[in-house]
């Protein structure tokens, strides 16, 4: 049971963590701090699973576990949920969400841009505004918006696992 574990528990978090980015795109709040900040949110949220999953372990194993056994619970997790992660944010973002900010950008973006340069006491053109458009439009990508992801995942779930094994290892060899 100890290698299902890791499996099922990135699983229950992806599962929650798809609805939640789902709950907050369809609930229009993707432009909200809620939305601006759900990939932070959800990354936070893989803490407690990982602690969680680790002291499930340790309690499985008779009270004792090894760091390293505690790091590769947790890292398999991790590696599991980022890839199932990463997949749906790719495929999400090129059915609904790549159109999304497209439309936001051409809507919101010559307001944002000309507030911006008053702020600052610049002078912009709508020729300016325009390629500021354009150009911001070609920039995105699936690839670019689920690697950045992918990347932040990974870091922050790899320090969690080291973090977690270090304080939850106990035995003889931990």
């Amino acid at each position: 049971m100890l290698k299902q574990k890791p499996f099922l528990f990135a699983l229950i978090y992806c599962v929650l963590v798809v609805a939640f980015k789902l709950f907050v795109f369809n609930s229009g709040m993707q432009m909200t701090k809620l939305g601006m900040y759900s990939h932070i949110l959800s990354l936070l949220f893989m803490s407690p699973f990982i602690l969680l999953l680790v002291f499930l372990a340790r309690k499985e194993r008779g009270g004792e576990i090894e760091g390293k056994v505690a790091l590769i619970q947790g890292l398999t997790f991790v590696l599991i949920a980022t890839i199932v992660l990463s997949i749906f944010n790719y495929v999400f973002f090129q059915q609904a969400l790549g159109d999304y900010i497209v439309n936001y950008i051409q809507t919101e973006g010559p307001k944002s841009i000309l507030e911006e340069a008053a702020k600052k006491g610049k002078t912009v053109t709508q020729a300016d505004v325009d390629k500021m458009i354009k150009g911001g439009i070609e920039d995105l990508s699936a690839f670019k918006d689920t690697t950045s992801k992918l990347f932040s995942m990974l870091v922050f779930g790899i320090f969690s696992s080291f973090v977690v094994s270090i304080f939850l290892k106990r035995g003889a060899n931990a």
